[in-house]
This record gives C-alpha cells, structure tokens and sequence, in this order.
C-alpha cells in the first residue's frame, strides 16, 4: 500500500525539480529513462560500499546542512583516487581527472544549493536499510516545507501507516536480499520505475 500524506500538493500541481537524495544511481537513471532527469546534482551516482546493510542518505543530509562551505564539503567528499571517501562512500561512475571531477561536484553542489529554496521533489531509495522516525523527521525538516519527499524502500516501515506526516509518499517495494544483486535487474528495479513513472505522471501534470 501506498500513503498518502500530500493531497494539498498534488492539487497545486508543478515542481520546479526533482531530486534524489540517495542512496544509490537507481534513481536518476529511472528518471532519465522517465526523461525526467534536467539537472545533475551530487547524490545522483554515489552509494554507500555497504550497499544493502547501510546507506549515505545520512552523510548527504548532512552535508545539506553544511553547503555555506561547498569548498569544505569536497575536500571532504572527493577522495585523492575518486574511488571511496573516508566516510565510505563510493563513486563506481566517475570518469575524468581530478580537476575535472571536483569541478563538477562543485557545480553539483552549488546547483543543489541554489535550488534547495524552490519546490522541490526528493527521491531517497534504499533496498534493505531501515530509517527510525526520528532520524527522518530530521531529513523531513530539512527541505523547504511545500517540497515533496518520495521514500522508497526495500523494506518496510510501519510507522508511515499512523504517523500523518505532511508532504511525504513512502512506498514499500520488498527486496529480496537473498538474490542481490541480480535482483535489482530482474525485479526491484523495473517495479521502482512503473512506480515512479505512475506518481510522477499523477504528481506533475
């Protein structure tokens, strides 16, 4: 089941982007396969290296907090081989020298910045990491209050059915971590994307 806490949004009809927040590519590809992707930001090709057990929404909410010194965050973020920080978050797209690389992270960030003001769609997924109440009032709290928040996850979480929170969909899709990673392709995936595509379609027309 899916709930519904955002009819005032939907009524009120466009957004002026959409986000992913992490915890992985699956997003922004989907949404590029949805041809709804115009922007790049800086969450959209890192993931945590325990990928199914744990999750870098964490660490990017928390560098929402810190983008007054975007200089600070990449020194930070961008690891001297652009493979994984020490915070373990890895980057398996990235292609290009040094330079060129951190240039585009700096204007990820910035992007991201500028636009945290407007409203926004957010997208978080992660496959098997389970995010407490309170940890995610704290990632509600951090977007502009007419902004959407679409949680996606692999798996459940029970407080979404009683706690009416205000502007967030949260969608449960079971994954099946027995069969990672291959079930990503054959059946996580293609269930995320006609899920998306039907929400967007309702949320931005």
């Amino acid at each position: 089941m899916c709930f519904l806490y955002c009819f005032n949004i939907i009524i009120l009809g466009m957004y002026s982007n959409i986000i992913s927040i992490g915890d992985h590519c699956v997003v922004p590809i989907l949404l590029n396969e949805l041809m709804l992707r115009k922007k790049s930001y800086p969450f959209d090709w890192t993931t945590h290296e325990e990928q199914l057990h744990n999750t870098n929404i964490l660490y990017n909410i928390e560098l929402i907090h810190r983008l007054d010194d975007i200089d600070q965050i990449l020194k930070e973020y961008i690891s001297p081989t652009i493979t994984k920080n020490d915070r373990h978050i890895c980057f398996p797209h990235e292609h290009g020298t040094q330079e060129e690389i951190v240039a585009k992270y700096k204007r990820r960030f910035e992007r991201l910045k500028e636009d945290l003001t407007q409203k926004n769609i957010y997208i978080m997924l992660t496959r098997h990491y389970y995010i407490d109440s309170c940890t995610f009032e704290t990632i509600r709290n951090t977007f502009h209050h007419d902004s959407l928040i679409v949680f996606i996850s692999g798996t459940n979480h029970p407080y979404f059915e009683t706690m009416p929170y205000k502007n967030v969909i949260f969608q449960h899709i079971p994954y099946d971590i027995s069969k990672f990673y291959d079930y990503d392709y054959t059946t996580f995936r293609p269930m995320v994307k006609t899920y998306l595509a039907d929400l967007l379609n309702q949320l931005l027309h």
